[in-house]
């Protein structure tokens, strides 16, 4: 029995090795790729300001990788990593992500994370959008009905921040420059990351959804942290951007990706559309004043791990 599994255990282990190296390759790419929108983005948001910038153009901009997963996963009927990936970065961002950018903005400034502008759009439409996947939940599914209500949902967010867009100089080429080219490495890495996640789901053989649910934070989440960490680290008043990029990410996450779930008719369990909820609703609260301490960024981090926790719980139980 030993010498029939000794081969074996030297093929996962070469999978493994592949597969890790693979990841890795690609966060270096992405880390690179997030360095150069984020400087983009900053120089652009002194023309058409915060929302637009932030919310609208790099919240769409990082959020493309989950969107060709997506894609992928709904063209091929695959519903468990479609639901997975869309909903993932959710927690992520309003939970860890969140709370990275709170303690390190303390230890860059020594205050707590002050928000500037107009940063409610995101919130209100954030909250509407909580709402309906309360609503799947009690369904039971995300229909084209629902889906119907999540793509004008976004419709109307994206024109409220495209009419408050106010262009203050000429648009810098430069700016324009930085963000395409670091969008080009995004576009580029985004079809391995499925492949990644249906390879480790099957080696593992644990939840595809669960695996999703981990997976795509880590790194297809990876350039949209990196890029808010650099923006919150690099002036004051950049914070405030990267937690309105959070949310524009978010905002299309749950209404575009999900809506896209929806024409696929798939079912949902219940607690992974409630961690998702709950990490929305949590992000909405720690935002709602306007500021975002140190010690509720603690909280924020931790308030992740103990999420993935009970999904991979829930994961391991009979449905």
């Amino acid at each position: 029995m030993i010498l029939i599994s000794l081969p074996n255990l030297f093929y996962l282990k070469m999978e493994l090795s592949a597969l890790a190296l693979e990841l890795s390759l690609t966060m270096v790419l992405m880390a690179f790729s997030a360095e150069i929108i984020s400087k983009g983005v900053e120089n652009l948001e002194n023309v058409v300001g915060q929302g637009l910038a932030g919310g609208v153009i790099l919240g769409n901009l990082t959020a493309f990788p989950e969107t060709v997963i997506v894609l992928e996963a709904v063209l091929n009927h695959d519903g468990d990593v479609a639901l997975g990936s869309s909903i993932a970065g959710n927690v992520v961002l309003f939970t860890l992500g969140l709370g990275l950018v709170g303690v390190a903005y303390r230890l860059k400034w020594g205050s707590s994370l002050t928000m500037k502008g107009d940063f409610r759009q995101e919130l209100g439409v954030m909250s509407i959008v909580i709402v309906l996947l309360g609503v799947a939940i009690l369904i039971g599914q995300i229909n084209p009905i629902l889906s119907l209500f999540l793509f004008s949902i976004y419709g109307y967010y994206l024109v409220k921040r495209v009419k408050g867009g106010n262009v203050t100089s000429k648009i810098s080429v430069k700016a324009l420059i930085e963000i395409m080219i670091g969008g080009t490495v995004v576009v580029l890495l985004s079809p391995v990351f499925l492949s990644l996640i249906t390879n480790l789901a099957l080696i593992a053989m644990v939840s595809k959804t669960w695996i999703s649910m981990v997976l795509t934070p880590v790194v297809a989440e990876l350039e949209e942290g990196i890029s808010a960490m650099r923006l919150a680290l690099r002036s004051k008043g950049g914070g405030s951007t990267a937690i309105v990029s959070y949310f524009g990410s978010k905002i299309q996450n749950s209404t575009i990706l999900l809506g896209l779930v929806g024409l696929d008719m798939v079912e949902v369990h219940g607690l992974y559309l409630l961690i998702t909820i709950l990490s929305s609703l949590i992000g909405v609260m720690v935002i709602y004043d306007g500021k975002l301490t140190v010690g509720e960024g603690v909280v924020l981090c931790l308030s992740y791990f103990a999420f993935m926790y009970l999904a991979l719980v829930f994961s391991s139980l009979p449905l």
